[in-house]
């Protein structure tokens, strides 16, 4: 049998093959000290990996060549690289392809998110003397975020759902993406600019990915959030997420529902400390007036021999002040009673179904729409009208503007 004779391209086709072509080689971890580290023009880093015993050349391609960029990687460090092993057949050179790398367990989003935090605390950001405090009696009220999802409809409905008369000003952004960062800081400055004035502002999002919420992290939207002359509440995801805007703000609420209550009081909270402030105040009127009896009262009886005349007179005065007291004590109730009965009375004119107990209706289409010009209906159209008492469906059989 004649031997077979191979050709070097022979020999080195079959080791790629046999490498590449192994699942063994594929998707695997590689942990070692990097050395002979360069960055290519082309944007694609070359670098070894080597312990106590051997070395082996490494690359990264330029689209994930930040991955290992924004870690920091230098000469010396130990890193682990995630990739596959590859054959060069030109040079006959083995090498692992990375395209991920983390430093002690830890990916490059999470080195960034501590270099970043040591950062803006030496920067003075997150000092408690800095913080300014938050208005619990708010009348404008700014947002920051997507007007769309349900983070902003939480936001809405839980704020009106406490104060109905409070003021919601909304300033839409980009909440990801590589231009949400400034967008975000472009509305924060765009809120301390507007008018009326704002009380406070909700600069957040609702729940994602570590990466959907990393646009919080950035140093654009946290200096924005520093430099807000308006209280900022930081509402970013759920509970456990933590962003740096978090660390920054003046406030940070677990979820967005909740910075709508901590940046608005209730009604029902107003009402019970008014009634609280009215009872102190009337404890403290008696208080005043009970010391101020006992005393004349002590008084008299040791001196009743000698001052009867001028006892008399304190008498006279302690009657002046009981009625001063009583007639004080009156006006705080009319007043409180007239505060509570103007709130009540806000309340009922902020009912939208008040209206139709004389009468009114409302007009809806069949997507549930409020029609509110004749412009918005057409011939044989179908609508419902919504009565106090039920909904009627009809249908448009002509149609008739104000003058024609």
């Amino acid at each position: 049998m004649e031997n077979k004779i191979f050709s070097v391209a022979e020999i080195s086709q079959i080791f790629k093959e046999a490498i590449e072509g192994s699942n063994y080689f594929k998707n695997i971890y590689v942990r070692g000290e990097v050395s002979n580290l360069t960055f290519n023009k082309s944007g694609h880093v070359y670098f070894s990996l080597k312990d106590n015993q051997s070395t082996i050349s490494a690359m990264i391609w330029k689209s994930n060549a930040h991955k290992l960029t924004n870690l920091k990687v230098s000469e010396g460090m130990e890193i682990t690289c995630f990739g596959r092993i590859t054959y060069y057949v030109p040079s006959g050179r083995v090498s692992f392809e990375a395209v991920d790398v983390s430093v002690e367990g830890k990916g490059d989003l999470q080195v960034i998110f501590e270099e970043r935090l040591k950062e803006i605390k030496t920067l003075g950001w997150t000092d408690a003397s800095i913080k300014k405090p938050i208005n619990r009696f708010a009348k404008n009220i700014g947002l920051v975020t997507t007007d769309s999802g349900a983070a902003i409809q939480d936001l809405i409905t839980t704020l009106k759902r406490r104060m109905p008369s409070v003021n919601i000003y909304l300033f839409p952004t980009m909440v990801q993406g590589e231009n949400a960062k400034f967008d975000i800081a472009k509305k924060i400055k765009q809120a301390n600019l507007f008018s009326p004035k704002l009380d406070v502002l909700i600069v957040g999002r609702g729940g994602g990915s570590y990466e959907d919420l990393w646009t919080f992290n950035e140093m654009e939207v946290l200096k924005a959030i520093v430099d807000s002359n308006i209280p900022v509440i930081s509402a970013v995801g759920h509970e456990p997420d933590i962003t740096l805007s978090d660390y920054v703000a003046d406030l940070r609420a677990a979820t967005p529902t909740a910075a709508a209550e901590l940046a608005s009081i209730s009604k029902d909270e107003l009402l019970k400390e008014l009634n609280y402030n009215y009872e102190n105040q009337i404890r403290l009127f008696k208080s005043v007036y009970d010391n101020h009896y006992n005393i004349i009262q002590d008084f008299m009886k040791q001196n009743v021999m000698k001052i009867n005349n001028k006892a008399n007179v304190q008498v006279l005065d302690l009657n002046y002040i009981e009625q001063s007291f009583q007639n004080n004590i009156k006006n705080i109730i009319n007043k409180n009673e007239m505060f509570i009965e103007n709130i009540e009375s806000k309340n009922v004119l902020l009912d939208p179904k008040k209206p139709m107990e004389k009468g009114f209706g409302l007009i809806l289409d069949k997507n549930k729409r409020l029609i509110t010009s004749v412009k918005d209906i057409i011939l044989n159209q179908e609508v419902n009208l919504i009565l106090k008492d039920g909904e009627l469906e009809t249908i448009i059989k002509g149609v008739k503007k104000h003058g024609k």
